[in-house]
């Protein structure tokens, strides 16, 4: 089975966990996810089968969007509702634009300081594990964009807390982004809930749960619940070639283009999707000068 199927990852359980029980829904082939939801999240958790397996790094840095609760006045050492809390500060009284409007100030590109319980790696091994140990270790700031922030749901009553939706790119944390938020309304936060709603073109309408994709192959419709692998790069740019220039690509060698039509409108060094006459996806490129002409250099054949 060659595509990507979306899956709706429930609480409590890893993105590897959910990758392992879907690779056993499919016997025979690999299987891969392309970006981690923590333990705590749920939501969209695309699963790259087969041949798509190829396509995972291109999924990782599509945008994505989350619905992310935020606890405020309370502070957990981890960011979230998983950590213990050390810090509880008194939630001032501002009202429902005055929380719109800080949170107009997180939009574009911003620096974010990652959590120090995560998986980026310092020597070889996660934060976590340093963290864990009691040991501190540098940190960097990383620049990432916030495309969108609108605030959902403010309630200063009973246990301060707000709901918001954010379009980002790949890298964000949302847990920094809420304890950022709290530390600029002046009482500090942590993330209780979220959930990945679309990451690229991949929604969580099209997402199942573990039992439900289980149910269907069983009645022996798991066809239906694979999507196309190219639904993971409709981002980049598309054009049809005739058989034999494909089996040039095939065999690794550089196409070289007397009519440059084809790709005028192509940068220099752009991934570009390959089909063949009849719109079967068939391979990644890459646009190249050669010999002051312009040629295509097969990235990934992706074809049987």
């Amino acid at each position: 089975m060659d595509g990507i199927i979306v899956i709706n990852k429930p609480a409590g359980v890893t993105s590897s966990r959910a990758v392992q029980i879907t690779r056993k829904l499919f016997p025979g082939s690999k299987a891969g996810h392309t970006g981690t939801l923590d333990p705590l999240a749920t939501g969209v958790l695309p699963v790259c089968l087969g041949r798509a397996t190829r396509l995972a790094e291109y999924i990782v840095g599509l945008p994505k969007i989350y619905r992310a609760e935020v606890v405020l006045g309370k502070v957990s050492d981890t960011g979230d509702a998983e950590g213990q809390i050390r810090e509880e500060t008194a939630v001032p009284n501002l009202d429902h634009r005055q929380i719109e409007e800080l949170l107009l100030t997180f939009k574009g590109k911003i620096e974010q300081l990652p959590p120090r319980y995560s998986a980026i790696k310092y020597q070889g091994k996660p934060l976590y594990h340093w963290t864990r140990q009691g040991k501190e270790v540098p940190l960097k700031n990383r620049p990432v964009t916030i495309y969108d922030l609108k605030l959902v749901k403010y309630n200063h009553q009973c246990e301060p807390h707000l709901i918001f939706d954010v379009a980002c790119s790949k890298g964000t944390y949302i847990r920094t982004l809420a304890a950022d938020i709290g530390q600029v309304i002046g009482c500090g936060a942590y993330l209780s809930a979220l959930i990945r709603s679309a990451v690229g073109p991949y929604r969580l309408d099209d997402a199942l749960n573990l039992d439900q994709a289980a149910e269907m192959i069983k009645l022996g419709r798991g066809g239906e619940i694979v999507m196309r692998m190219d639904t993971a790069v409709m981002h980049l740019p598309k054009i049809c070639l005739k058989d034999k220039l494909i089996e040039a690509l095939k065999n690794g060698l550089v196409i070289k283009f007397d009519d440059q039509e084809l790709l005028k409108n192509v940068y220099i060094e752009t991934p570009i999707r390959i089909y063949d006459q009849q719109g079967n996806f068939k391979a990644l490129a890459l646009k190249i000068e050669a010999n002051d002409r312009m040629g295509l250099k097969t990235i990934k054949f992706l074809a049987q």
